[in-house]
């Protein structure tokens, strides 16, 4: 076996190489520089020389909000870059394993969304999102969709981390209560990588225990204080989301169910403060 980790250098790419790695698992990461997933031959030129039996496609416009204003550049990766990644995995006969996103819904369900579901998304980086995946499975039917949610970790801009970061320079806080989830530990979600090599379909995978904006904050915040932290934070208060206005619409929930993961391996997801633990940790 060997895995091909396309944008290797991203959150998730980079942990999951580490992985990899860790479990001696032969593994060759690219990032945009090396393998720029819109240019296919590209590409095309390093599965020839790496000859991976997997693909794992991490590489990703994130920017929701930029997204609005650069809806050609979004669709560009999330798309048709998608697309050229499945079509050169089904070149070289590679198992492929495609990183999506629950923004591919609208938000206006009450209970997790199911892989069954019907995809609605809101906004720009969510319907290429979206396209993407139908591009991936109209080239590779036997690919694995793997949608995650709330992702967070060391690199890159995220939820978990931006509070961390808040809670050292400020006293009070105020934080979007009507926006649910469940925020992903990206080291969790590459075991969950590991886990579905050879999984197809689409797979939900995010850390149990998700709820409003609010509330994790006010959990991230207990957490600190019992690892013998001290934030400046003293007071987070609950506010709409009409207060801090952003160019994108966000899906008002858009937790993820994650039964099927389950039975595919026997694993449950652990909850997602005990993943920030871990993550507290790391810095």
């Amino acid at each position: 076996m060997k895995i091909w980790i396309v944008g290797s250098q991203g959150m998730l790419g980079s942990v999951l190489m580490k992985h990899c790695m860790e479990r001696g698992i032969k593994v060759v990461g690219t990032s945009r520089l090396d393998a720029d997933v819109c240019d296919e031959d590209q590409l095309e030129k390093v599965a020839i020389t790496e000859s991976p039996t997997h693909i794992v496609n991490c590489a990703a416009y994130t920017d929701v909000d930029g997204a609005e204003a650069k809806s050609e550049a979004a669709f560009a990766v999330n798309c048709w870059g998608a697309a050229n990644v499945a079509a050169v995995a089904r070149k070289v006969k590679a198992r492929l394993i495609h990183v999506s996103t629950d923004y591919v819904f609208d938000g206006k369900a009450r209970k997790p969304y199911s892989e069954e579901d019907k995809c609605a998304p809101v906004n720009v980086y969510g319907k290429s999102k979206w396209e993407g995946e139908q591009k991936v499975l109209e080239a590779v039917p036997e690919a694995c969709i793997l949608r995650t949610s709330w992702l967070f970790g060391l690199k890159g801009k995220n939820f978990i981390s931006s509070l961390w970061g808040r809670f050292q320079q400020v006293e009070e806080l105020q934080v979007v209560s009507d926006q649910c989830g469940k925020p992903t530990y990206c080291s969790d979600l590459a075991r969950a990588v590991i886990n579905l090599l050879d999984a197809e379909g689409i797979v939900h995978f995010a850390n149990e225990g998700g709820s409003s904006r609010y509330e994790i904050a006010l959990k991230l915040l207990e957490v600190m204080k019992q690892r013998g932290l001290r934030p400046k934070c003293k007071k987070i208060s609950p506010v709409g989301s009409a207060q801090f206005p952003t160019a994108a619409l966000r899906p008002t929930y858009s937790m993820l169910d994650t039964d099927k993961y389950f039975s595919l391996t026997s694993t449950r997801p652990r909850l997602w403060f005990e993943a920030a633990d871990e993550f507290i940790n790391e810095i």
